[in-house]
């Protein structure tokens, strides 16, 4: 956000970026380097914000009201800060805008800039016909919690280590008592349509102990169908051969779970790519995915399992719900499916929406052009508004114009090119 912030402020005509030189006050900033300017250089409303973290109580980011400045000096007079800044410290002036004003400007113009600038999306962590929701492990309530699956002793980590997962982004270290991760009617309603059909129970799964690690079915509560063990070699099972069981599930069910079973407590495993394959009619929930509008552009499959090799077979044909996000795969079970498409773009830190100063955003030069001129435009469009005096209005009225222009002459230059959409029966 801040290198973003920066550069919109260069383009703005509105950048100051310096160190103080001398100690200051709670209300002075000491910069000799702003000798050189006018003392009406500091005008209406004017902020400066610290860029660097001082050794006072004041903080990186904070920001204050600059009053005045005396170029006899190069001091600043400002807004008290809770301790003065001190001497050595990064600092901005911005003379246009308040700093939050630039930082709101970024937010939305990231959103506004779609779909000349957007966020590609690119998955492959779902299974055609998987009626297990999240079998991938990808959505997690914290590092220790499954969203879609309950735990009942075991401890569960997300893992994201190379070579501890299968695919996607994550699997789930199974470690600690012993236990079961399930998946059940409560956790996932779609399982209840499973009643009186055949279904294949299968997983991929790395462990360290025999004896430890199984799948199994658990059909009218004392009835269990299992796996065979994991071998415990420390390696996972084959692309192939996962571990897999296979029932014919009763018409009239009393209940019905699906479950990774750990019987070792020394053992440590990890698991990933739990299918439950079936009947026709599973659906794949995509709206966690970042698609704009939860609508793919393009839905591959892969030749063979765990073929990493281009190119994967197209669908046109795949239909999809754009209003719960969800996605089903008619007459194709078994095989991972590649979903592409174009998602907004945001500032994130740790994966979450924010407007943190470190946040950051998946975008590069020359499109970050874009972003800045979308920006700009909203500064403008903002300061157009009746609450501003008619002579301050008219003039920014015509930034605007210019911003415009600005704008649309960016996105013919440098716009991002969309992906071609291939999927052509949405319901």
């Amino acid at each position: 956000m801040l290198a973003a912030q920066k550069e919109l402020s260069r383009q703005l005509g509105d950048f100051w970026n310096s160190a103080t030189d001398g100690a200051g006050s709670t209300t002075t900033l000491v910069d000799s380097a702003l000798k050189a300017k006018a003392n009406d250089w500091i005008q209406d409303e004017p902020y400066m914000m610290l860029t660097e973290e001082p050794a006072s109580t004041a903080a990186i980011y904070d920001i204050r009201k600059v009053t005045a400045l005396d170029n006899s000096t190069g001091t600043l007079t400002n807004l008290a800060f809770s301790q003065a800044p001190g001497t050595g410290i990064d600092y901005e002036l911005h003379r246009l805008f308040h700093p939050d004003d630039k930082n709101r400007a970024l937010v939305y113009a990231a959103r506004a800039g779609f779909p000349a600038i957007h966020e590609k999306v690119r998955d492959e962590s779902f299974v055609a016909g998987n009626w297990l929701k999240d079998g991938s492990f990808e959505i997690w309530t914290s590092s220790s919690a499954l969203t879609n699956f309950t735990a009942s002793g075991v401890t569960l980590t997300q893992t994201s280590t190379a070579n501890l997962f299968k695919h996607g982004t994550y699997s789930a270290k199974v470690s600690g008592s012993t236990g079961y991760l399930e998946q059940t009617v409560a956790e996932w309603d779609d399982l209840k349509h499973l009643a009186g059909r055949n279904v294949t129970l299968s997983c991929q799964v790395h462990c360290d102990t025999a004896d430890d690690l199984r799948i199994a079915i658990v059909y009218d509560g004392t009835n269990i169908e299992y796996s065979d063990y994991h071998p415990g070699d420390s390696a996972w099972t084959t692309d192939s051969e996962p571990l897999k069981v296979q029932i014919a599930i009763d018409d009239n069910p009393t209940a019905i779970k699906f479950r990774v079973y750990h019987d070792t407590a020394a053992g440590v495993s990890y698991v990933d790519d739990f299918r439950l394959i079936g009947p026709d009619g599973a659906r794949l929930y995509i709206g966690g995915l970042g698609l704009a509008q939860d609508v793919p552009h393009q839905v591959s499959v892969e030749q063979s399992n765990y073929n990493q090799r281009d190119p994967w077979l197209r669908l046109d044909m795949t239909p999809f719900n754009f209003e719960d996000g969800y996605m089903t795969t008619p007459g194709l079970k078994d095989r991972r499916l590649r979903i592409e498409g174009m998602g907004y773009l945001d500032f994130l830190v740790s994966g979450v929406s924010s407007t943190a100063w470190t946040a950051t955003i998946n975008i590069n030069s020359p499109q970050t052009d874009i972003l800045v001129a979308q920006a700009a435009l909203y500064l403008y469009t903002t300061m157009s508004m009746p609450n501003f005096d008619s002579g301050t209005t008219e003039r920014f009225q015509q930034m605007m114009g210019f911003w415009q222009g600005e704008l649309d002459r960016r996105i013919r230059k440098f716009r991002m090119p969309p992906l071609p959409i291939t999927i052509q029966s949405p319901v």
